[in-house]
């Protein structure tokens, strides 16, 4: 019973970040490059900062999100492989689910990309 607990709740926790996987890229993406007060100016040392930033932000969405991911997608692997390909269709949409949230995907590479 406890490793089904477990189990659901790491689920769980997977689903919210892939939910969360674009908004988190997104701002990942922008600090890493320097680009996160915008592309207009140049930012001088800001842009290190933000760069600073921005690793920080990698460690810590990495720290959150990939031992809930390693142990589901393990657990899942040894049931069955359409489990597996069911879960990673969900994430997929769920993190689809968040794009159309946030406007679409021509917004979403507006915003970040600025393309």
């Amino acid at each position: 019973m406890k490793n089904k607990i477990l189990f659901v709740v790491n689920y769980l926790w997977a689903s919210i970040i892939a939910f969360t996987f674009p908004v988190c890229f997104g701002l990942i993406y922008l600090n890493v490059t320097g680009h996160a007060k915008g592309y207009d100016y140049d930012l001088g040392p800001e842009a290190q900062i933000s760069m600073m930033i921005g690793c920080a932000e990698l460690m810590i969405w990495c720290v959150l999100a990939l031992p809930s991911n390693v142990y589901v997608f393990q657990k899942l692997a040894k049931k069955s492989k359409p489990f597996l390909i069911l879960t990673i269709a969900l994430f997929v949409a769920l993190a689809a689910a968040c794009l159309m949230i946030l406007g679409g995907w021509a917004a979403y590479l507006k915003e970040v990309f600025n393309v």
